[in-house]
């Protein structure tokens, strides 16, 4: 009912149109199952191994590899980032619905300033492992408590 009240309110001072169940916003896809909402961005990660030219590469299953380091040290240093900044603002993004790579995209981000090729392999393999993760994203539940459960296409029934 509040919602509705504070609708109305909206419409009297603005001009307002009811666009029905949210399905797609801003690069994020919401899905509707038995009271919960699913969130995902499986199309932009498709769009961005396509701009990547890594849609069809050999996928992983972690975003980052055990116990690799990386420093500003480590490979040879690349003159153009802007192909990497792109990607990595892009990977940023897609922590939104994508908490699983937040890790691995903060530390990809510590070496904007000194780009080498090991930083790039890095990044490349946290593509590789979105490839295969594709659809995974939040699912969110109404509910008293406050819970924190991991989705895959599993449970979803895909």
């Amino acid at each position: 009912m509040q919602v509705a009240l504070l609708i109305a309110k909206l419409n009297s001072v603005f001009a307002l149109r009811d666009l029905g169940r949210l399905t797609y916003f801003l690069g994020i896809e919401v899905s509707y199952y038995e009271g919960s909402i699913h969130l995902s961005q499986t199309k932009y990660v498709s769009n961005l191994l396509h701009r990547t030219v890594m849609l069809d590469t050999k996928l992983v299953k972690t975003p980052g590899a055990v116990r690799q380091n990386l420093s500003k040290f480590n490979g040879k240093p690349i003159r153009d980032a802007s192909h990497y900044r792109n990607v990595v603002g892009a990977l940023q993004y897609l922590t939104i619905t994508r908490h699983d790579i937040a890790f691995a995209v903060n530390k990809a981000c510590q070496f904007m300033q000194q780009l080498t090729s090991a930083h790039w392999l890095f990044v490349k393999r946290i593509l590789r492992y979105l490839g295969g993760t594709m659809h995974d994203g939040l699912l969110l539940n109404s509910s008293n408590q406050l819970t924190i459960k991991g989705f895959t296409d599993a449970d979803w029934g895909a």
